[in-house]
């Protein structure tokens, strides 16, 4: 899941976890000038990640079914609510 689509559902667990997931890539590809800088942002979103805990009686699986199922039926009403287009007319007449 992208940094935006996890931005999208308002959740901040979830949000925290795609950036961790994108920093971690970045810091393997990073230049040796900016290691330091990615990795001190990395640690930042492990710690407050580490303070947002699970919550209970829900496992992370149910945690995430939950979330597809709500972002599925969001993307649903996003795309009945949009306008047919009308195609402009090219040329003259």
């Amino acid at each position: 899941m992208s940094i935006a689509d996890a931005a999208a559902t308002n959740d901040r667990r979830l949000t925290l976890i795609a950036m961790r997931d994108k920093l971690a890539v970045d810091m393997d590809e990073a230049p040796a000038s900016v290691v330091a800088q990615v990795a001190a942002r990395l640690q930042s979103v492990l710690a407050e990640l580490d303070g947002i805990a699970v919550p209970e009686g829900k496992s992370l699986l149910d945690e995430l079914e939950q979330r597809r199922t709500d972002r599925l039926a969001a993307a649903k009403s996003v795309s009945s609510a949009k306008r047919p287009t009308r195609q402009r007319r090219t040329g003259s007449s």
